[in-house]
C-alpha cells in the first residue's frame, strides 16, 4: 500500500512526544503513488489546500474517517512572516504558526503542510520542525495564492515574477527537511500576468531538490475566471522528469479524464470540485483508471449510486459535527452575550456556505437553495 495507517493521536500528545511524532504519522510513498496511476489503477487523486472553506472541519468530513477514497490532503497554508517583530524569539513564534498542523488529522490519509512566505531562513526552520518534529509527509511551498493581501506582502503567486527567488526558497526548504522522512513541493499557477516565466519557475523548482509540482493552469490575473489551460499542464510534463499533478476545473470524472487526455499528468489536485461534490473523489476513483499506454478508462456506471444521498447527508451531518466543536470564533474570544451569539453566526455560515456549493452544483437542489441562504443566524442556532 502507499500509506501506513497508525493509530490516530492528539497534537496535544504529540507535543508531549517532541520529535517522536515524525515517526508516528502517516508516510507515504510518492513513487508508489504516482505508479498506480501508469499501471491500470486511478491515477493519485488529491485534496487541495483551500484557506477559509477547505479548513479542517472540511477536510475531516470529507475524509469520512479515512476512506474519503483521496491519496492525500493538504492543510491550508500557514503563514511565514517576512520579518520579525522586535525581540520575537523565531524558534518560539515559529513552533506557534507550524503548531497548527496535525499530521493525524484525517484518520489515516496522509495530510501535508503548506507554507507560505519569502524569507529564507525562516521557510527553511518551519520545514525542520514540522518534517522532523510535527511528522510532515510533504511541506508545500505556496506559490498560487492569488489574493492582494497575499501578494501584496511578496509571497504566494507573487514570486513567480522571480524564478531565482522560487529557487532559493524551495532549496531552503529542502535543507530544513533534509534527514526527515518528508518531501518538498511546490503549487503554482502558470504564472503572474502571463506564463511567460512557466519554464524559468518549473526549473528552478527541480534544481532546488522538490520531488513533484503541482500546477493549477491559470495565472494570478485570472483569478478563479475563464477555464484552466491543461496545455500549461503538459507542458510542465514535457519539461520536467518529475512528477507533475494538475489542478483547476475538475468536477467530475469526465472532466479529470479530459485533464489526464490533454496533459498526461501523473496525477489530479482537486479543490473546489470536491465543495460542490464532496464524493468526486469516490466517483473518480471507481470510474476512472489509465494503463501502462498512458489510456485512460471511464466507466461512468461504475459509482454505487444507490448510496449517494446516503453519502452527501452523512459528510453534511460529520461537517456540521465538526462545526459544532467550534469553541471560538476565529480571531475571537469565548464568552457570552454578543460574542456567544457571533459564534452562532460563524457556525450557521460556515454551514450555509458548504450547502451553498453543493446545492448550487446540483440541478435538483439548486431550486432549494434560497430558502437556506434565507436563514437568520441570529434566529437559528447551529445544532
Amino acid at each position: 500500500s502507499v500509506a501506513s495507517s497508525p493509530a490516530s493521536t492528539s497534537a496535544r500528545g504529540r507535543a508531549r512526544r517532541g520529535s517522536s511524532a515524525a515517526a508516528m504519522a502517516t508516510r507515504v510513498d510518492y513513487d508508489e503513488l504516482f505508479a498506480r496511476g501508469r499501471g491500470g489503477g486511478c491515477p493519485s487523486l488529491h485534496a487541495a489546500p483551500m484557506e477559509g472553506l477547505g479548513d479542517s472541519r472540511f477536510r475531516i468530513a470529507l475524509s469520512a474517517r479515512g476512506h474519503g477514497a483521496f491519496d492525500e490532503g493538504c492543510r491550508e497554508f500557514i503563514r511565514i512572516p517576512g520579518t520579525l517583530p522586535n525581540g520575537a524569539n523565531p524558534e518560539k513564534l515559529l513552533r506557534n504558526l507550524c503548531g497548527k498542523y496535525d499530521a493525524d488529522e484525517l484518520f489515516g490519509i496522509p495530510l501535508a503542510a503548506q507554507i507560505m512566505g519569502s524569507e529564507t531562513t525562516l521557510l527553511r526552520e518551519a520545514s525542520r520542525i514540522l518534517a522532523h518534529e510535527l511528522g510532515a509527509p510533504r511541506i508545500d511551498l505556496n506559490c498560487g495564492c492569488p489574493a492582494n493581501v497575499v501578494t501584496g506582502k511578496g509571497a504566494g503567486s507573487s514570486l513567480l515574477r522571480d524564478p531565482e527567488l522560487v529557487y532559493a526558497c524551495l532549496k531552503a526548504m529542502v535543507d530544513g527537511a533534509a534527514g526527515a522522512d518528508a518531501v518538498v513541493t511546490m503549487k503554482l499557477r502558470s504564472g503572474y500576468d502571463d506564463a511567460s516565466l512557466l519554464k524559468d519557475n518549473l526549473l528552478a523548482a527541480k534544481e532546488a531538490g522538490v520531488k513533484f509540482v503541482s500546477l493549477h493552469a491559470r495565472t494570478r490575473k485570472q483569478g478563479y475566471s475563464g477555464r484552466a489551460n491543461y496545455d500549461h499542464i503538459k507542458f510542465a510534463k514535457d519539461v520536467l522528469d518529475i512528477p507533475v499533478l494538475g489542478n483547476g476545473d475538475v468536477t467530475n470524472a469526465a472532466r479529470c479524464a479530459q485533464l489526464l487526455n490533454a496533459s498526461n499528468c501523473d496525477g489530479v489536485m482537486i479543490g473546489r470540485g470536491a465543495v460542490q461534490d464532496p464524493l468526486i473523489f469516490r466517483r473518480i476513483k471507481a470510474s476512472l483508471s489509465r494503463d501502462a499506454n498512458g489510456v485512460v478508462t471511464l466507466n461512468a456506471d461504475a459509482f454505487e449510486r444507490e448510496f449517494e444521498v446516503e453519502l452527501v447527508i452523512n459528510f453534511l451531518r460529520e461537517f456540521a459535527e465538526e462545526v459544532f466543536k467550534t469553541e471560538n470564533k476565529p480571531n475571537g474570544k469565548r464568552g457570552s452575550g454578543v460574542i456567544a451569539q457571533e459564534l452562532e453566526t460563524f457556525k450557521v455560515g460556515k454551514i450555509k456556505s458548504i450547502v451553498k456549493y453543493i446545492f448550487a452544483a446540483n440541478e435538483s437542489l439548486e431550486p432549494h437553495m434560497s430558502s437556506i441562504m434565507q436563514i437568520d443566524p441570529t434566529r437559528t442556532s447551529a445544532e
